[in-house]
């Protein structure tokens, strides 16, 4: 009981788990990591490098927009110089821009709104 006390008082997590009278604080992952591989369970690392950012899921939905892009006008361009008759593909491509050209619209105004938002706050 009083090692308890001690433990809580001292704020150390790893006396907590019988960890002895270590001093040093303890990051609560470096701890779980810790008890998971006594335990025989493998940790993973953090996504760190792996885990999309907002801003990287942002550019790449750019380029696939700007790929839409380029693609609608190639079937454009095939279609006026009679390389194919095929209206139907042509009138695919040009609306799959179109509505990936409308969304990404929607989302940049909603980005612009909560900037927006978050500037008006007071702090």
């Amino acid at each position: 009981m009083e090692n308890l006390a001690g433990a809580l008082k001292s704020g150390n997590p790893e006396a907590l788990l019988g960890g002895g009278g270590i001093e040093s604080p303890v990051a609560p992952e470096a701890l779980t990591r810790r008890t998971m591989e006594a335990e025989g369970m493998k940790a993973t690392e953090p996504a760190g490098d792996s885990a999309k950012g907002f801003g990287q899921m942002l550019s790449e939905s750019i380029a696939k927009v700007n790929e839409y892009q380029q693609q609608a006008d190639h079937s454009i361009k095939e279609l006026a110089a009679g390389r194919t008759k095929n209206i139907h593909e042509t009138m695919l491509s040009i609306e799959k821009a179109d509505t990936s050209l409308k969304l990404m619209m929607q989302v940049r105004n909603k980005v612009l709104d909560a900037y927006k938002e978050i500037i008006r706050m007071q702090v």
